[in-house]
């Protein structure tokens, strides 16, 4: 008899684990692409967005609410002119942010590579580059309560078209519609979820998700598209947030039994009265002692004497 208890509790627990599979489930995502090394805020009457330091506390605070969220970037988190102390203070502010996932756009591919290393280990943050020789990864997979999701990442030589002989020789580009297909293969019934990131342009995504069969979302960058209203293709969500850091991406995916049955995005806005984050605004008074460059629009806002 007293061999019974434990062979029921086991069955009880297995019945239960069951059960909470079997319910739906909410997946979020959030997302940011193009960031161009935005620290802060342009203070610009235009646009009085926020960037980083509004971006930090706000995911804080989305992450404390809804714990089945991950964090991803689609590239081009530093400055195009290559700014080193404006791109080592990102660096430093990346590694603040809870960021699951990160892609490489052509701003830190157009790195030389001993200083893009630095910036990845500065960061700590798993890369993904399917297609990209010499990522650091093809793939990853994030289990967020029980629920896996497989990350891939691509880059489309269209991103870098522009860019001189001499720097599009040193990167080396797979095709990434060959490439997303053979990762998909190996990842197949290890994930509940696929995510892609890409750095291309929202057109070449809409091609790509016509061409490719069981990617639930594709998280795209390069072009700046704000998508307000993602759409669906051939079963994919495609969103992308902008640019500057202006906004966050925001996806909502159901799952049921392991399958997502449901899929909606939108775009949530940096706002200028959203609070900073006290440690972004730090590196940001860092840059501003050690470059000069003071940010007086901010100042005069402020109500501050320059």
């Amino acid at each position: 008899m007293g061999q019974k208890k434990p062979i029921l509790l086991i069955l009880i627990t297995a019945i239960l684990s069951t059960v909470a599979l079997s319910q739906e489930t909410t997946l979020y995502i959030l997302h940011t692409n193009n960031t161009n090394g935005a620290l802060e805020n342009c203070y610009c009457p235009d646009h009085p967005f926020g960037a980083v330091e509004k971006r930090s506390l706000y995911i804080d605070d989305f992450i404390t609410e809804n714990s089945n969220t991950i964090l991803l970037d689609a590239g081009d988190i530093f400055t195009l002119t290559h700014q080193s102390l404006k791109d080592s203070l990102m660096a430093v502010a990346y590694s603040k942010l809870p960021y699951d996932g990160i892609l490489l756009g052509d701003q830190e591919m157009t790195l030389e590579p001993q200083l893009r290393k630095k910036y990845i280990e500065m960061m700590d943050i798993p890369v993904v580059g399917s297609n990209i020789e010499g990522a650091p990864n093809a793939s990853i997979i994030i289990n967020r309560n029980g629920i896996n999701i497989a990350v891939l990442g691509i880059m489309d030589s269209y991103a870098i078209r522009y860019y001189p002989d001499s720097i599009r020789e040193t990167i080396e580009l797979d095709d990434p519609v060959e490439y997303v297909k053979k990762e998909l293969k190996k990842l197949k019934d290890k994930a509940d979820v696929v995510v892609l990131l890409t750095h291309q342009g929202a057109d070449l995504d809409y091609e790509l998700a016509k061409s490719i069969d069981g990617i639930d979302v594709i998280i795209g960058g390069h072009s700046q598209s704000n998508l307000e209203s993602p759409e669906t293709v051939n079963g994919t969500l495609i969103t992308q947030a902008g640019k500057e850091g202006y906004y966050i991406g925001v996806i909502e995916l159901t799952i049921d039994r392991g399958e997502v049955v449901d899929r909606r995005g939108r775009i949530d806005t940096m706002k200028f009265e959203m609070p900073d984050d006290p440690d972004i605004m730090k590196l940001i008074e860092e840059y501003e002692k050690k470059s000069g460059r003071v940010n007086h629009q901010k100042m005069r806002m402020k109500g501050e004497k320059h």
